[in-house]
């Protein structure tokens, strides 16, 4: 199977939300590790400015799994239209990649 290392973002409302969401997806195998880190996110939503606190997580995946790990966050996500971002990446050190596909696959 040919692929290359992806990185996808989320955000939650809150830390509570954000560590659950983080421990399922990593114990389901939809992603290899997931990062969480609080931010204060400004966006327009139905017209509005808001500034909100939030915590992205930052998850990580062979590129392959990017339809399950995206079932996942949706599945579990509070949001009406939850932000969920795929990133390729230009490479990786092998054995990382290679921990990666083996946290997926085994």
């Amino acid at each position: 199977m040919t692929s290359h290392p992806m990185v996808c973002t989320t955000t939650m409302p809150d830390m509570e939300s954000a560590k659950k969401m983080a421990r399922e997806l990593v114990e389901n195998r939809c992603a290899s590790c997931v990062q969480i880190m609080p931010i204060t996110s400004f966006y327009t939503w139905k017209e509005k400015l808001e500034e909100t606190q939030e915590v992205m997580l930052i998850c990580k995946a062979p590129s392959y799994h990017h339809e399950t790990l995206q079932k996942a966050i949706l599945k579990m996500h509070p949001y009406e239209l939850p932000e969920v971002l795929f990133f390729n990446c230009v490479g990786a050190f092998p054995p990382y990649f290679d921990w990666m596909e083996k946290c997926i696959l085994s």
